[in-house]
């Protein structure tokens, strides 16, 4: 179970982190974060499906199961990208939602 949580859960949690820390920021940190966070996640998934090869035979192993012989890890890094991704896009919407009402409160305030 640790595995999993280390694999899948990690980059999501630094984006989240790194997002919430980033509005003490520059506008821009917030922009450089999000999209460093999005290249991370397609690369963990890009390496992942890039390395994965053919399955190796299960007689030539010697596996009578062919997910015996499998080391999921591989998996959990593609899935956490994903999820990362995600996560990204979901932070992306939620900035611009949020700067766009700040901007507006900005305006408002100024003119009236």
């Amino acid at each position: 179970m640790d595995v999993i949580l280390g694999h899948v859960f990690t980059l999501p949690a630094v984006i989240l982190v790194g997002w919430l820390l980033s509005w003490w920021g520059s506008r821009r940190v917030r922009w450089i974060m999000l999209g460093a966070g999005a290249v991370v996640s397609v690369l963990c998934v890009a390496v992942v499906l890039r390395s994965a090869g053919p399955p190796p035979a299960p007689r030539a192993v010697g596996c009578r199961p062919l997910l015996a012989c499998t080391d999921p890890r591989p998996g959990f890094v593609a899935i956490g990208g994903a999820i990362g991704l995600g996560c990204c896009v979901v932070l992306l919407l939620l900035t611009i939602g949020v700067e766009a009402l700040l901007d507006w409160r900005r305006r408002r305030v100024v003119s009236g």
